[in-house]
């Protein structure tokens, strides 16, 4: 693994978590519209992990990775 590929990673993470919360939102606000507490039951999860997937830190041989750049 090399710093493209932690660059590559973290940016389809990014990427996925967007797509998941943008569909969520989406989910969520058709579920208030026809049956809320469904449509409110669905989406959280969605949006958690979406947020999840976002906010996530990078893999530790990433870590690694940039902290032997960092040093040199």
């Amino acid at each position: 693994m090399d710093i493209k590929e932690c660059k590559q990673e973290r940016l389809s993470s990014r990427t996925i978590g967007f797509i998941i919360v943008i569909v969520s939102l989406l989910l969520l606000g058709i579920g208030m519209i026809i049956l809320p507490v469904v449509g409110f039951i669905f989406a959280l999860p969605l949006i958690i992990l979406g947020v999840t997937m976002i906010v996530a830190p990078e893999s530790k041989a990433c870590r690694l990775i940039r902290q032997r750049l960092k040093a040199r």
